[in-house]
């Protein structure tokens, strides 16, 4: 079984005791729960979740501790390789965008927000957060302290650009189909959820650009078909996506018929020799 972590929430002192509300402990494991899930979608082939998160022990002192546990959503599987991968991710997103401000690997905008929460409820009401993930690294437990908070808040406000930016430009977008219909102009329209950072894009066909999808099976499709689509790419900000104008997609075949390493691995590559003296023949030839 993967690894326990343990979120530990401490309140303002009241009266000597340590009361945190009851609104700012469970929307600290929410929001938390939440950013797993969210960066496990964005890492995960076609956004599929393997994990559910369970509450397997509770600590009774103050200050209050819970212990939330990784389980696979379907029987016998086996998560602990997935788990460590979204766990990892996860705390190193926090500690990045503390630093920097600037949005991590596979963290969207909703996925931002939430941390911003965690990080305003310290500064406002909690005393401190920690985040214990020592079953993976230790070195990638997180402290939330006050003082934390509140240079991470400056950090991401600072970075973050002052004023929307609309604007369009030429350039593809890779992901997962999520949803396929027609708009009100009886247009083709394909959902896609981004592989970068898990939006989701409007993906609208022009001159029957997406007409290549319509040769697949509609299961093949709704499983989380990946695609790339190119085309006229609007922007609603920065890095928010308006839509796409579609000219042209490319689809990737599924996993499982990629070459695994037994398609790739030749034990008689180099026909006996060393790696060394085989690369230094390839040299000699010329």
């Amino acid at each position: 079984m993967a690894s326990p972590i343990k979120i530990t929430v401490r309140g303002t002192e009241i009266d000597g005791e340590d009361a945190p509300t009851v609104e700012d402990l469970l929307a600290q494991i929410q929001d938390f729960v939440a950013i797993l899930c969210g960066v496990e979608e964005s890492i995960s082939t076609g956004g599929k979740r393997e994990i559910i998160w369970r509450v397997t022990d509770a600590s009774k002192n103050s200050p209050l501790s819970f212990e939330i546990t990784p389980f696979p959503r379907e029987h016998a599987m086996n998560i602990d390789r997935r788990a460590a991968q979204v766990i990892m991710s996860t705390t190193r997103g926090v500690k990045e965008i503390a630093k920097t401000g600037e949005r991590p690997a596979h963290f969207s905008d909703n996925l931002v927000s939430r941390i911003e929460r965690i990080f305003d409820r310290v500064t406002n009401g909690l005393a401190d957060t920690s985040i214990d993930v020592s079953g993976y690294d230790q070195s990638l437990t997180v402290d939330i302290t006050r003082s934390f908070a509140a240079n991470a808040s400056r950090a991401i406000l600072s970075a973050r650009p002052q004023g929307a930016v609309p604007h369009r430009e030429i350039g593809s977008v890779e992901g997962t189909i999520t949803r396929v219909e027609l708009d009100g102009y009886g247009r083709p329209v394909v959902w896609l959820r981004a592989r970068l950072d898990g939006q989701v894009v409007k993906c609208v066909a022009h001159r029957g650009a997406l007409d290549r999808i319509g040769h697949y099976e509609i299961m093949e499709v709704l499983k989380g078909m990946r695609v790339s689509v190119h085309g006229l790419i609007s922007y609603k900000d920065y890095e928010e996506f308006g839509g796409v104008e579609v000219e042209g997609v490319h689809v990737f075949p599924p996993d499982e018929e990629l070459p695994d390493h037994q398609n790739i691995v030749d034990p008689g590559f180099t026909k006996g020799l060393e790696a060394s003296e085989y690369l230094e023949a390839i040299r000699n030839d010329g």
